[in-house]
């Protein structure tokens, strides 16, 4: 296993993508790093996308301080990713952002008469007039001077302070709006170019870089009082590649592996400047968004692409590897038929196992109480409402919930039938008729009864010295995965 991993995502694409990078681990889809440090820079504290990605984080490490893996007795795979937060809040912390405009962080009013002209250029009033607070409403040139404070700030010096030799660090930004187009740049210049009296500055220096450039997937609806126009957002995309080719990855990459995604279908969320109304559904760029980073920590650490050399004034990758995402076939929906062999081979199973177990925790969990796997483990009424299978419920839901918005987006993901009966429920995954499970214990079984007969049959060899919760997660991790197996030969 490789070190951990520092995922910085910047901005509102940012959290949504390590939303859905949440989604994978709870299922089980691997990561392999000893943990993933999520580190998320956002001046918009409100942003409700925000807010429900670290409810998720907060929910999912919630479940796994109840797991233990890596003993080589379990067999559970959900949760399985450790998730650690050394920000305290998973939020990179940007000072003097907060009840002030732009003109107050860059004190314009006190500007000698040669700064005051300069800044009258490069800034328009409405720029001036900005509320720091609600982020940079997709103006990189406000962004590119406040997150100028990166390595000055205390949150930064803790995030050095944790880094060792062997770590990584993957960067999520979209390249259309404003705080992404402009802390992407600047943090990376940051960390190559970090100071020498900066804890473990070499290790970071020198450390394997990925990086994430989404490109626009949806449109704003028209608002005339709002600054955002997504009539703009293909015009900023190429005048941030073009500064992107010269400065980023260009013959001396900052970075080592470079993947770009976006989508042409025309998606139009609410305009929203920032704050609570700030709240998009889920998409399947963010998802395979989440995939890069898993694909990022497949390379091996001494591959050529995870090098770097030092030419005297400047560290880079002389070895950069460039990447996209695409599907099968253009589609406005997508099923797992029409993802590449190697992205199914990744999440199907693990998807599909984890949508069966939401539902049963969802549907039907309380009902199986009387069952022989319930009763021989002591789960009753009382472990139901214990903070292990609340937060379960509240991961399974926001699963649910997640999954329903990528299917009711534009461009769908729609892998599932979520409204399936309960005694059809093996028909959910959409394109893909359920087979027969040839094993005593399953037979004439289907539904919730099926199962139920699975965790029956897989209970019997659980570890004696497991906890309750441990039991709980190796026996319904065992059981989705016969079932899914036997059911869908994935």
């Amino acid at each position: 296993m490789k070190g951990k991993l520092y995922l910085f995502g910047i901005g509102g694409t940012g959290s949504r993508v390590i939303k859905s990078m949440m989604m994978l681990a709870a299922s089980g889809v691997k990561f392999d790093a000893e943990a993933i440090v999520p580190i998320i820079i956002d001046p918009d504290i409100n942003n409700e996308d925000l807010t429900r990605t670290i409810t998720l984080m907060n929910n999912y490490n919630e479940v796994r301080d109840y797991l233990e893996y890596g003993k080589g007795t379990t067999k559970n795979g959900f949760f399985e990713t450790k998730i650690e937060d050394v920000m305290g809040g998973y939020r990179f912390r940007l000072d003097n952002t907060r009840d002030v405009q732009f003109r107050e962080y860059i004190d314009y009013n006190s500007m000698q008469k040669e700064n005051l002209a300069l800044a009258s250029i490069l800034f328009s009033n409405d720029n001036l007039a900005a509320d720091m607070q609600v982020g940079f409403k997709g103006n990189p040139n406000i962004g590119s001077v406040v997150l100028n404070q990166f390595e000055e700030s205390q949150d930064f010096e803790k995030f050095a302070s944790k880094f060792n030799p062997g770590d990584r660090i993957f960067i999520i930004s979209s390249i259309f709006g404003g705080t992404g187009a402009s802390g992407f740049p600047l943090l990376v210049k940051t960390l190559r170019g970090i100071s020498g009296d900066r804890s473990n500055a070499a290790a970071i220096a020198s450390a394997p870089i990925g990086a994430l450039t989404v490109m626009p997937y949806f449109k704003v609806a028209p608002d005339p009082n709002s600054r955002i126009n997504s009539d703009t957002f293909m015009s900023k995309t190429k005048a941030a590649l073009h500064y992107y080719e010269k400065n980023v990855y260009g013959d001396y990459s900052a970075v080592n592996v470079m993947y770009s995604i976006g989508d042409t279908t025309d998606n139009q969320y609410q305009n929203s400047e920032g704050g609570e109304t700030q709240k998009n559904n889920a998409h399947i760029v963010e998802l395979a968004s989440a995939l890069a980073i898993a694909d990022f920590l497949r390379y091996e650490n001494h591959s050529r692409e995870m090098m770097c050399e030092n030419n005297g004034s400047i560290i880079y990758a002389p070895n950069v590897d460039f990447k996209e995402f695409g599907i099968e076939a253009d589609v406005p929906n997508v099923l797992f038929k029409d993802l590449s062999t190697v992205t199914n081979m990744r999440i199907r199973k693990e998807l599909t196992q984890f949508v069966l177990f939401s539902r049963y925790v969802k549907s039907h969990l309380k009902e199986a109480l009387v069952q022989p796997w319930a009763q021989d483990n002591n789960i009753d009424a009382a472990f139901l409402f214990a903070n292990f299978i609340k937060n379960i419920s509240k991961c399974a839901e926001e699963y649910l919930t997640w999954l329903a918005e990528m299917a009711d987006n534009n461009r769908g993901f729609q892998p599932y039938k979520l409204d399936v009966p309960d005694a059809d429920l093996y028909t959910i995954v959409d394109g893909v008729k359920p087979g027969s499970i040839k094993a005593l214990w399953a037979f004439g079984k289907n539904g919730y009864d099926l199962f139920d007969a699975a965790l029956n049959n897989e209970h019997k060899g659980l570890s004696k010295n497991f906890t309750r919760e441990q039991k709980f997660a190796d026996m319904f991790f065992e059981a989705s995965r016969k079932i899914v197996e036997e059911k869908y030969k994935f």
